[in-house]
């Protein structure tokens, strides 16, 4: 796996971390930084690239989850938030995608790993 493919998927666990700092649960940190350094220092591929698109699907239902009661705690509140609707959208959808470079480079690696063997 390229280390372009694993570079979204690093921003996005050191979100998560920001995150959990910003809700105040510091030891959740634990999570994200070592799958940052698991990835980092390329550990066995294969199950590193399943188990962090796993982490980083679950932290795109955290952040759409996060989204929907920020905008609506906002629109009770009565004030603007269609920036907040965006931003946060935006970073769900790019977690959404950075599970998604890893996942298909992990299918791309199956296939030329099949293409190999046939020969």
């Amino acid at each position: 796996m390229s280390f372009r493919r694993a570079l979204p998927a690093q921003f996005c666990l050191l979100l998560v971390a920001a995150l959990a700092m910003r809700l105040g649960f510091p030891l959740i940190l634990i999570v994200p930084l070592t799958g940052m350094l698991m990835l980092a220092a390329m550990v066995p591929w294969t199950e590193v690239r399943a188990l962090m698109t796993v982490v980083l699907g679950f932290c795109t239902l955290v952040w759409a989850v996060m989204t929907v009661m920020r905008v609506e705690l906002r629109m009770a509140l009565e004030q603007p938030y269609l920036r907040l609707a965006a931003i946060l959208g935006c970073v769900t959808l790019f977690n959404a995608w950075a599970a998604w470079l890893l996942w298909s480079s992990r299918k791309a690696i199956r296939a030329e790993l099949a293409a190999t063997s046939e020969r």
